[in-house]
């Protein structure tokens, strides 16, 4: 269940930070790199709510890192603008959400796959 909540998470921050470019990125390098992370938190995501295993946790936890810190270097490089700063603060933490999510989901996970 927790992580399906963290596919969720990713999926919905890949969707704002998405949605978020199209509508108001106008740098250039910035547009390719934050659609890039996008695209790639929304496979994640859709990888964990299909089939949730151990190496989708592993890899969301490298992607939670570094979406984190691609959102932080945003808000820096954005802090005058008051809305931007704040958009790139909440898709981070989203992410960095989706990641904790999964790493805490480790534990609850069964060692062996059900059969049917």
């Amino acid at each position: 269940m927790r992580l399906r909540l963290a596919g969720i998470l990713w999926v919905v921050a890949a969707l704002l930070a998405m949605a978020a470019t199209f509508g108001f990125r106008d740098d250039q390098l910035q547009v390719v790199v934050t659609l890039a992370a996008g695209v790639i938190a929304l496979a994640l995501g859709a990888l964990m709510l299909l089939r949730p295993t151990s190496p989708w946790i592993r890899l969301s936890r490298f992607v939670g890192a570094a979406w984190f810190a691609l959102y932080l270097v945003l808000a820096v490089m954005q802090a005058d603008e008051i809305a931007a700063w704040t958009t790139d603060i909440f898709v981070g933490v989203l992410g960095a959400a989706a990641a904790f999510v999964a790493l805490r989901a480790q534990g609850h996970m069964r060692s062996t796959p059900e059969s049917s």
